[in-house]
Protein backbone atom coordinates (compact mmCIF):
# COMPACT_ATOMS: atom_id res chain seq x y z
CA UNK A 1 0.00 0.00 0.00
CA UNK A 2 1.18 3.21 -0.92
CA UNK A 3 0.77 6.84 1.50
CA UNK A 4 -0.75 9.01 -1.10
CA UNK A 5 1.08 12.53 -1.34
CA UNK A 6 -1.69 14.44 -1.35
CA UNK A 7 -4.75 13.08 0.51
CA UNK A 8 -8.14 14.34 -0.63
CA UNK A 9 -9.59 12.39 2.64
CA UNK A 10 -7.36 12.35 6.23
CA UNK A 11 -8.39 10.50 9.05
CA UNK A 12 -6.15 10.84 12.00
CA UNK A 13 -6.21 9.47 15.29
CA UNK A 14 -9.81 9.46 15.17
CA UNK A 15 -12.08 8.34 18.87
CA UNK A 16 -15.65 8.46 18.66
CA UNK A 17 -18.30 7.33 21.43
CA UNK A 18 -22.04 6.86 21.40
CA UNK A 19 -23.96 7.93 24.58
CA UNK A 20 -20.84 9.74 26.28
CA UNK A 21 -19.77 5.84 27.38
CA UNK A 22 -19.86 3.50 24.67
CA UNK A 23 -16.33 3.37 22.76
CA UNK A 24 -16.85 2.50 19.27
CA UNK A 25 -13.68 3.83 17.36
CA UNK A 26 -10.20 4.28 18.86
CA UNK A 27 -7.39 5.91 17.52
CA UNK A 28 -8.21 5.44 13.65
CA UNK A 29 -6.04 6.44 10.69
CA UNK A 30 -6.70 6.63 6.97
CA UNK A 31 -5.61 8.27 3.81
CA UNK A 32 -7.16 8.32 0.72
CA UNK A 33 -5.99 9.95 -2.69
CA UNK A 34 -7.95 11.72 -5.17
CA UNK A 35 -9.29 8.90 -7.56
CA UNK A 36 -8.67 5.99 -4.90
CA UNK A 37 -11.31 3.72 -4.14
CA UNK A 38 -11.42 2.40 -0.52
CA UNK A 39 -13.65 -0.08 1.12
CA UNK A 40 -13.98 -1.09 4.60
CA UNK A 41 -14.19 -4.49 6.24
CA UNK A 42 -15.03 -5.60 9.71
CA UNK A 43 -16.73 -8.27 11.79
CA UNK A 44 -20.50 -6.52 13.15
CA UNK A 45 -19.63 -4.02 15.35
CA UNK A 46 -16.29 -3.27 14.60
CA UNK A 47 -16.38 0.73 13.73
CA UNK A 48 -17.33 0.69 9.79
CA UNK A 49 -20.89 2.80 10.36
CA UNK A 50 -19.49 5.02 13.34
CA UNK A 51 -16.65 5.61 11.41
CA UNK A 52 -18.40 6.59 7.79
CA UNK A 53 -21.00 8.92 9.78
CA UNK A 54 -17.52 10.19 11.46
CA UNK A 55 -16.60 11.38 8.03
CA UNK A 56 -19.62 12.76 6.68
CA UNK A 57 -20.25 14.39 10.32
CA UNK A 58 -23.64 12.74 10.95
CA UNK A 59 -21.91 11.36 14.11
CA UNK A 60 -23.96 13.67 16.58
CA UNK A 61 -27.52 13.02 14.79
CA UNK A 62 -26.78 8.79 16.25
CA UNK A 63 -26.09 10.61 19.98
CA UNK A 64 -22.25 10.14 18.87
CA UNK A 65 -19.24 12.07 19.17
CA UNK A 66 -15.85 12.07 17.86
CA UNK A 67 -13.75 13.29 21.08
CA UNK A 68 -9.93 12.50 19.39
CA UNK A 69 -8.74 12.85 16.52
CA UNK A 70 -9.29 15.02 13.14
CA UNK A 71 -10.80 14.66 10.19
CA UNK A 72 -9.93 16.43 6.98
CA UNK A 73 -11.45 16.65 3.30
CA UNK A 74 -10.06 18.23 0.56
CA UNK A 75 -7.11 20.34 3.47
CA UNK A 76 -10.83 21.30 5.40
CA UNK A 77 -11.92 20.29 8.55
CA UNK A 78 -14.83 18.25 8.06
CA UNK A 79 -15.88 19.23 11.91
CA UNK A 80 -17.02 22.56 10.70
CA UNK A 81 -18.82 21.43 7.54
CA UNK A 82 -22.58 20.33 7.18
CA UNK A 83 -23.86 17.12 5.67
CA UNK A 84 -25.53 18.45 3.15
CA UNK A 85 -22.43 20.61 2.11
CA UNK A 86 -20.38 17.15 2.02
CA UNK A 87 -22.61 15.49 -0.61
CA UNK A 88 -22.19 18.69 -2.74
CA UNK A 89 -18.93 18.28 -2.38
CA UNK A 90 -18.83 14.41 -3.55
CA UNK A 91 -17.40 13.11 0.01
CA UNK A 92 -20.53 11.47 0.72
CA UNK A 93 -23.82 10.25 -1.46
CA UNK A 94 -27.44 10.13 -0.21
Amino acid sequence: MSIPEYPILSVSSVEAVYNGAIAALHGVDLLVGRGEIVALLGSNGAGKTTLLRAVSNLLQAERGAITAGRITFGGGDVSRASPSHLVRSGLVQV
